[in-house]
């Protein structure tokens, strides 16, 4: 049965096998015959399907133009391209129409009422590709208004040419379309001249409140609030009560409206003192917005339109770009709410990613049974302090604040994440601490706890040791880390079945972090925090203990960069122009052998390490030698040696050290003897555990990749990687039964995660139980600065490169590095970098240490400022007060 060029709406009833393809009339003229059915008030109109404009499509995609555009995107500049889509736009005002064409149109004009045919449409576009859960195309496509039937025709060219538009092309490559994949449908409808209109979210998209609306409006036509052309007037709305929370009058200077005889027309300061929506209009138009939102399943916003005080639904569409949680994070609409820290951020993991399937499943399996032993924590987000959920690692802090104020949370949290700490001081604890206190924290629970200490006892005596036979207690740490290394590179049984091989290596990961690591990590940082108070304390003193706090031996992720910048300093940059060219080298062991020992000696050392490598699933330098690389070809021809600049910061800490002793009493020179001892040995230890835990993971990751290729091979999975998109569980069944279909668990067991990689960018610091993302108090601050924490001396200007992945783009020389966070395998970016900016770190995070090991000032904890920043601003950096300014404004 061929379908429709043409669909009409009221008129076109819908069920299972009657509905139109997504693909046939795009997500808009969907959305719309949808609402239609519902009863939803709808203006009438129609949806000219891709069909209708296939012709069209064959003809621009013929043109010379289109070939030259199709070269690949290498070959041409942004200006190139933004020139061919011009031309190509301007072809479509000569596109012929077909016979098929004009007989729809006109059978479609002919069956309309005379009261439709006297009136005015308007003509949207309704693109496949546009409106979907994923990319709503929002702003990309045009819209004409007040049009007659005899201006349809131009309209609908007009229309039609905005898929051809450079915006709609670059939007296509950022959410993985086929940018030269052309499909195109669009909606004629009844245009309504209104005499209010605008926008309404079914969650507030400023703080991500599921149970808020929000709706924006203004005098006339809704073109001026969806353009962002004014500032309209704004209603916040509890969707629960059904009660006005907030409200803001807009300026509001100028306002769009239909003319009687087609088009528009603009006035100025029309009535903008006034509110332009009553208080029961805004709640019927609440109750609109929560009707479509049940409609989809899911959080939409809308186009509206009041006239003579009746509401007229124009569009609907799924909002793409708030935060989702996972059911079993939510609470009940109207319920108490639980509030969360997202760990995963600041905690040791330090990635902006979801975690895999795989990876939270394994974190289930670790620390959920862990936390039951300890005491009782039934290892659910309502129960738990600490859990996996929703692909991440989450805190619960509300039930913190049982036993914790505000202020206390923020000061435990301040060392890694100083922004954290800004938004927990202002957390209303009254509002969110638990209701009742938690089956496990009773007085019972001691005896787990006791139980815990006596069977890690060696880490308590561990701990104490250094202070008075470090250098045993250093020689020791040695050995025990040549021998968890040993372990895990050479000793570990991968034939072991999976379950076992984990219950093993997993004791073996825990009795060293308990016993070794941790004890190690704690008398370094204990004595940090000693020569940190004295600088306090004595002023005059701080740059002395300033310069102690730097330069340490035996940090593994600064001497991992030094690594790789030996490396990349031992081969011409001509080297590094071709990465598939260079890696193919390695392989064939055609490369200079001075350099291919140290490259065998980096993965010998550092093989298990890699962007994201907290997660099992990500892939390790050993495996992708081609993400060293790439690293290393942001270091080819550096001037900047990190080698060099750390040797000074060594040998400057030890000079500071000798002049703090020369300006000593007796009782301070002997414990800052004792200190510096322990910081020469310990300090650089800041990293250890943390390169032993991925190292660990590293072994799971090699035993689930065995897995992987068999199912491969079993013709059950397409590559052995998407092993990590299953569960243990999984694993099992897969075994039990052959028949199993692993391919759709898995699509299963993605699809949370994948709409999180769709629409959230930045995971929030704190969010509450409704979505509610928490934000700290605005700081005072001069206009054209953002204040932030400075953990990095120094003050640098140039110009900004935002980064939300390591691999995204390189770090030119004096450039100013923007990230919201980073890991590891950030490090070799920082070599170019002039300074360093970033919106979650403290003190101790990575990319603070790092800088001040490499001697790049350093500010976090800038609200937004990954978002507020663009490429190529001209900033200073002033790690000295903590403070980034604008200096191209």
């Amino acid at each position: 049965m061929s379908r429709p060029m043409i669909v009409s709406f009221p008129g076109s009833a819908l069920s299972d096998s009657s509905t139109p393809d997504p693909s046939w009339i795009g997500g808009k003229g969907l959305s719309l015959l949808r609402m239609t059915e519902l009863g939803l008030p709808v203006p009438a109109g129609a949806v000219l399907s891709a069909g209708f404009f296939a012709p069209w499509v064959e003809h621009i995609q013929s043109s010379e133009p289109w070939h030259r555009l199709r070269q690949p995107q290498a070959e041409q500049t942004p200006e190139q391209e933004r020139e061919l889509c011009s031309q190509l736009k301007d072809l479509c005002a000569g596109l012929p129409w077909t016979e098929q064409q004009r007989e729809a149109l006109d059978g479609w004009r002919e069956s309309l009422s005379t009261e439709l045919k006297e009136g005015l449409f308007a003509v949207r576009s309704s693109s496949p590709d546009e409106d979907l859960d994923a990319a709503s195309f929002a702003g990309g496509y045009e819209t004409c208004l007040g049009i007659d039937l005899e201006g349809l025709e131009s309209a609908l060219r007009q229309v039609f040419a905005s898929c051809l538009d450079e915006r709609v092309l670059v939007y296509k490559r950022e959410k993985g379309f086929d940018p030269f994949s052309v499909r195109f449908a669009a909606v004629i409808q009844r245009q309504i001249a209104a005499d209010v209109a605008g926008v309404g979210f079914s969650l507030n998209p400023l703080t991500n409140d599921y149970d808020e609306a929000l709706i924006e409006a203004n005098w006339g036509l809704g073109e001026s609030v969806v353009s962002g052309a004014v500032s309209p007037d704004r209603w916040v709305v509890d969707k629960v009560a059904l009660e006005l929370v907030d409200r803001e009058l807009g300026s509001k200077k100028t306002s769009i409206w239909l003319e009687p005889e087609g088009g528009t027309s603009e006035k100025h300061g029309h009535r903008s003192d006034e509110s332009c929506l009553g208080d029961a209009l805004v709640l019927e138009l609440t109750e609109l917005i929560q009707r479509v939102e049940v409609a989809y399943g899911r959080p939409v916003d809308i186009e509206w339109a009041a006239a003579d005080d009746r509401l007229f639904l124009l569009q609907a569409r799924p909002i793409t770009t708030y935060v989702p949680l996972a059911p079993e994070m939510q609470t009940e609409p109207g319920a108490r709410r639980r509030l969360y820290a997202d760990g995963a951020l600041s905690k040791g993991m330090t990635t902006n990613e979801p975690l895999s399937v795989m990876e939270l499943d394994w974190g289930k399996k670790f620390l959920h049974p862990f936390l039951h032993r300890l005491c009782g924590m039934q290892g659910t987000p309502s129960d738990n302090l600490v859990f996996f959920a929703g692909a991440r690692l989450y805190l619960n802090l509300s039930h913190m604040l049982r036993h914790s104020s505000p202020e206390n949370l923020a000061k435990g949290n301040r060392a890694n994440d100083q922004l954290m700490a800004d938004i927990l001081v202002g957390i209303d604890a009254d509002r969110y601490r638990s209701a009742e206190r938690p089956q496990w924290f009773r007085l019972r629970n001691i005896g787990p706890l006791l139980s815990l200490g006596s069977q890690h006892k060696g880490m308590v005596w561990n701990s104490l040791r250094p202070f008075w036979a470090t250098e045993k207690a250093h020689a020791d740490y040695l050995r025990e880390i040549t021998k968890y290394e040993q372990y895990f590179k050479e000793e570990v049984d991968l034939s072991l079945p999976l379950a076992e091989l984990q219950e093993t290596a997993s004791r073996k990961m825990m009795n060293y972090v308990f016993g070794v690591a941790c004890p190690a990590l704690s008398a370094g940082l204990l004595a940090l925090a000693l020569v940190d108070r004295l600088g306090r304390k004595k002023p005059e003193l701080r740059e002395l203990t300033d310069r102690l706090q730097v330069g340490f031996d035996g940090n593994v992720v600064v001497e991992m960069g030094i690594a790789q910048y030996r490396l990349a300093q031992m081969l011409p940059p001509s080297e590094f122009e071709d990465l598939s060219r260079l890696e193919r080298k390695i392989q064939d062991r055609s490369l200079p052998p001075d350099f291919l020992d140290a490259w065998d000696r980096f993965i010998e050392l550092y093989g298990w390490r890699g962007p994201s490598e907290m997660d099992q699933a990500s892939p390790r330098y050993a495996d992708a030698p081609m993400l060293a690389l790439r690293q290393m070809s942001y270091m080819a021809g550096s001037d900047f040696d990190p080698e060099a600049t750390h040797r000074h910061n060594m040998e400057s800490r030890r000079q500071a050290f000798e002049e703090l002793v020369g300006r000593s009493g007796w009782f301070r020179r002997w414990w800052l003897g004792k200190a510096h001892a322990l910081i020469e040995r310990f300090a650089g230890a800041r990293d250890t555990p943390k390169h032993h835990l991925v190292l660990f993971g590293y072994t799971l990751r090699r035993r689930v990749l065995i897995e992987g290729n068999r199912l491969v091979a079993e013709g059950r999975l397409d590559r052995p990687e998407h092993v990590f998109d299953l569960t243990h569980e999984d694993l099992r069944d897969a075994e039990a039964d052959p028949s199993l279909d692993l391919r759709r668990i898995r699509a299963d067991n993605t699809r949370f995660i994948d709409q999180l990689k769709a629409q959230v960018k930045l995971f929030p610091q704190v969010i509450d139980s409704r979505g509610r993302i928490l934000r700290p108090p605005a700081k005072a601050h001069q206009p054209g600065e953002m204040p932030g924490t400075a953990v990095s001396r120094g003050v640098a200007r140039g110009p900004v490169k935002v980064l939300h992945r390591p691999d995204e783009k390189p770090i030119e020389p004096g450039d100013i590095l923007v990230a919201y966070t980073t890991d590891p395998g950030w490090t070799p970016l920082f070599v170019n970098a002039a300074a360093v900016v970033l919106e979650v770190g403290g003190v101790l995070q990575h990319g603070a240490v790092v800088a001040r090991e490499y001697g790049k000032p350093c500010v976090v904890g800038i609200d937004r400022v990954v978002s507020r920043l663009r490429d190529g601003q001209i900033v200073e950096v002033d790690g000295n007060s903590g403070v980034l300014r604008l200096l191209d404004e």
